[in-house]
């Protein structure tokens, strides 16, 4: 067969030949299907029984004794001739750009073929599979016309499988660019990188308002995001290679002189000695903040894929797009409404034959023109033409996916029963780590669910559709719109509102909302929320980050967590007119927020420094809630302040409304979510529900007002589910969904991730406590169904055990159980309806000695009492004491 290509001849490509496999697999180009698996077996097939003439045929050029071709030298715009010999082949698959083959024949005789065949670097075709190709090429041609024939020899080991399919954490880039946040080297933690199907890659960073770093080949590797707690600094993708690194390209320059550089809130990842000096310099972060007249203002998404970046600086409103030419030259379109002239400055290392299309380059400078929609280009050379990627055999698919209910098991009421919701693949068919932490329902029943590392997937007519990618690790989900195509979405860097502008089912603006805080890619940085209150106002909360070196983080004495500055350890809110506001301090690991029935914003910390055991607090503007390292990001304050040692701040510390009881039902506890379903969830109306990641519970909490003080009680509604519970949400026909991970820390339940439904049958009522509230003398036990007529008060007595004791903050992780005691019932008196007992306590009788203390209620033999509707054999509730009515 003849074998004819538009191909592997100085740049005579007309489409980048995409190779991929243990060998070479040269695949769908055009009419023309090319497979060489092996070093010596190969053959060639075209689909239609025809040879596709686009340039010199390969066996003209390369089937007998190299015979001479004119090319043109792009370096020096020269014309010359060369051997076409085996040192040319090998170059002009390495380094097509060197030489361009010049048309010998035809409508473009003496005109050079388009320079658009790419660079094939040794991830993507090895020397030994290469060295094939060239072998074949001098072998493929009839008998009579054939060069030599040539023994390979023993045939190598096949190296390792090149299919990045197969690496589940590898950001696949096919046929649309892939936009993703991550935390990479060489960049801040707020860091967007873009994959190009082009087979470039880069770096934009808000940072410094520009392009940071350009690599050819592999995309991403995410694996130490999606592994354990996370590793900061994720790599590049396989057969990556680095062209510009770190050093950024082409930065605004504020009014006063400056180039945007916002280090001291989002230093570029690990880099420690940043942290550390901003973090000592005693400063304002506010001031600082407004004292650099510049913003990013998010992303988006043309309907090709590829992103523009939009921010301000002073007056001027400018968005940046970022391309590529198949010359291997940079191009980067400023456009937007300038009401004076913009200065960029310019990298000084890296990139070569600088070219504008309008403004002045001067000292390294580029100025462009003030005016109205205006739209200019830089172009820069920065690599000898594009380079190819390893390519994809399998078809990315947006179509929706039906969802699977399986059946699971766990230890629930009678009357609910448990399924577990299978996740979607990812467009490429593939497994994903699937981490539901924010769900949400629209008013049209859409339900939005965001993952922490596999986008935002919305289920409609029980089908999965995937609504926006990229986010660095999403942790809550609120729905502004009736159909849930407009979503604020807490992720790590940053609270961001995803529109669907075109209607095609996928959002394409991602508008940063707030970035006005600290972030410094530390795995435990993680932002909680949001909540949006009656006026429009965004609750999050700013987890402190977990460091060892006392430099990099404040950690007021504690071993673990501290802040590295930016208010973390902080509940923060944002305005709907976009202005961020400090709420609250005190804050250590808030796992959640919640807005309750009444308005009030919620949330629970997990035990560790400060915090004896876990907490449920309501929270209010400008308090202090008991973690100390937060207090670093006050006006004037540096490690070692006087104004906020621990001790100081102590007295000043809110009490929570509950404690948690540590390791028994909760270690981690994550948000509430309240029973708001007028009866579809059975008999637990207005009762608050939330779950606890490393116990695999589900907890009901019920609070009560005694004076001005919140407190209130925990019973265990569900237990053993398949993995550690973050984000309840009821459904419209009042089941409830859990959003679970074991991520980073083990869950009980076993699963690394998991999304189930709980749904009641309508008809048991179970036997439970419902609720337990406090009295002057001890406390009232209220129960879900009545009790039997057949049992008396004193049936009660003996089988009631009261226990309690006290947990103390300090700077040491967690709290034992401190002075713990028990408490005996004296008496019990049932009511008139039969679904509540009176306790009286005995050492209610002494009050100073019963406040700040957790009371332990267990009845047993609860089934002999209460009927066999009573779910458990013991029935407890924790009851936490503030004050005594």
């Amino acid at each position: 067969m003849k074998f004819s290509s538009p191909c592997l001849v100085g740049l005579v490509l007309l489409l980048p030949l995409p190779l991929f496999g243990e060998s070479v697999n040269l695949v769908e180009q055009g009419k023309l299907t090319v497979g060489l698996w092996g070093c010596t077996e190969c053959h060639v097939i075209t689909k239609d029984d025809k040879s596709v003439k686009a340039g010199p045929s390969l066996y003209d050029v390369f089937h007998t004794e190299p015979r001479s071709i004119e090319v043109l030298l792009p370096a020096t715009s020269t014309k010359t001739t060369l051997k076409a010999d085996h040192d040319y082949f090998l170059n002009s698959v390495r380094k097509p750009a060197d030489a361009q083959v010049i048309a010998d024949a035809g409508i473009n005789k003496g005109t050079p073929y388009p320079a658009i065949m790419p660079q094939y670097a040794k991830e993507i075709v090895s020397d030994a599979d290469l060295e094939a190709v060239w072998h074949f090429l001098r072998n493929s041609a009839e008998p009579a016309q054939s060069g030599p024939s040539v023994v390979m020899g023993e045939k190598p080991e096949r190296a390792k499988s090149k299919d990045i399919l197969a690496n589940l954490s590898e950001v696949v880039v096919s046929q649309r660019p892939r936009v993703i946040r991550a935390p990479l080297m060489h960049s801040s933690g707020r860091a967007i990188h873009v994959g190009l199907p082009n087979g470039m890659n880069f770096t934009f960073d808000p940072r410094m308002l520009s392009l940071r770093s350009v690599w050819s080949g592999g995309f991403l590797d995410l694996a130490k995001e999606e592994k354990g707690r996370s590793t900061p600094g994720s790599e590049r993708g396989t057969g990556a290679r680095s062209l510009m690194d770190g050093e950024p390209v082409l930065v605004p320059v504020m009014a006063d002189g400056r180039p945007v550089d916002f280090e001291f809130k989002e230093p570029d990842v690990l880099d420690n000695a940043a942290v550390a000096k901003h973090l000592a310099k005693s400063g304002d972060f506010l001031k600082e903040l407004a004292s650099w007249d510049a913003q990013f203002l998010g992303y988006s998404l043309a309907d090709s894929g590829e992103p523009a970046f939009h921010f301000r600086v002073d007056k001027n409103q400018l968005t940046q797009s970022i391309l590529f030419s198949p010359e291997g030259r940079l191009l980067i379109d400023v456009s937007g409404t300038l009401a004076a002239p913009q200065v960029f400055q310019l990298r000084k290392t890296g990139i070569e034959d600088i070219k504008v299309d309008a403004g002045t380059l001067a000292a390294g400078h580029w100025t462009i023109p003030a005016g109205t929609n205006v739209h200019y280009r830089l172009s820069a050379k920065i690599c000898d033409g594009l380079p190819a990627r390893a390519s994809v055999q399998c078809a990315e698919s947006f179509a929706p996916q039906a969802l699977q209910v399986l059946p699971a098991t766990a230890e629930l009421p009678p009357g609910y029963q448990i399924e577990t919701w299978a996740p979607p693949t990812d467009t490429y068919g593939r497994k994903q780590l699937f981490e539901p932490m924010g769900i949400a329902v629209a008013k049209n029943g859409t339900i939005v669910v965001g993952t922490r590392t596999a986008g935002i997937w919305r289920l409609r007519n029980q089908k999965w559709e995937l609504f926006a990618e990229g986010l660095y690790e999403c942790l809550g989900v609120s729905i502004e719109d009736d159909n849930g195509d407009v979503i604020v979405v807490t992720q790590k860097p940053e609270l961001t509102r995803l529109i669907d502008r075109n209607h095609d089912g996928r959002a394409d603006e991602f508008i940063t909302l707030c970035d006005a805080y600290g972030f410094h890619a530390n795995y435990h940085e993680y932002t909680h929320g949001p909540v949006r209150d009656a006026e429009g106002n965004y609750y999050f909360a700013l987890n402190l980050c977990h460091n060892d070196d006392d430099k990099v983080s404040y950690r007021a004495g504690g071993a673990y967590m501290g802040s590295m500055g930016g208010f973390r350890g902080w509940c923060c809110r944002v305005t709907p007119q976009g202005k961020f506001e400090p709420f609250a301090s005190g804050l250590r690991s808030p796992a959640s927020l919640g807005l309750d029935p009444l308005g009030r914003v919620v949330y629970t910390d997990n035990q560790g420094e400060y915090n004896g055991s876990s907490k449920l607090y309501i929270l209010a503007k400008n308090r202090y809630y008991g973690h100390p390292s937060g207090l670093i990001s006050l006006p004037g304050m540096k490690p070692g302040s006087p104004e906020i040692a621990p001790g100081l701040w102590a007295p000043k510390a809110e009490k929570s409304a509950l404690w948690f009881p540590y390791a028994r039902w909760a270690n981690s506890p994550g948000n509430p979510a309240w029973d708001l379903t007028k009866g579809k969830f059975g008999a637990y109306a207005q009762q608050m529900f939330i779950g606890d990641q490393t116990l695999s519970k589900v907890l009901r909490v019920v609070t009560e007002k005694v004076g001005d003080i919140e407190q209130g009680c925990v019973m265990l509604f569900a237990d053993k589910v398949a993995s550690g519970v973050m984000r309840p949400c009821f459904l419209p026909d009042g089941s409830l969904l859990l959003g679970q991970t074991g991520r980073g820390w083990v869950a009980n339940g076993g699963a690394e991730s998991s999304l189930q439904r709980v749904s009641w049958d309508g008809k048991t009522v179970p036997a439970e406590i419902s609720r337990v509230a406090v009295t002057g003398a001890g406390f009232d036990v209220f129960f879900s169904a009545p009790i039997p007529d057949s049992i008396v008060p004193t049936d009660f007595l003996a089988k009631i055990k009261i226990e309690s004791w006290s947990y103390q903050d300090s700077s040491e992780y967690g709290s034992e159980e401190n002075d713990k005691h028990p408490d005996p019932a004296t008496s019990v008196t049932m009511s008139e309806d039969r679904k509540s007992i009176k306790l009286v306590v005995a050492n209610f009788a002494v009050p100073k000695k019963c406040v700040n203390r957790i009371y332990w209620v267990q009845i047993t033999d609860a089934k002999q009492l209460l009927g066999a509707s009573a779910g458990r054999e013991v029935l407890e509730a924790y009851y936490t004491v503030r004050a005594i009515p």
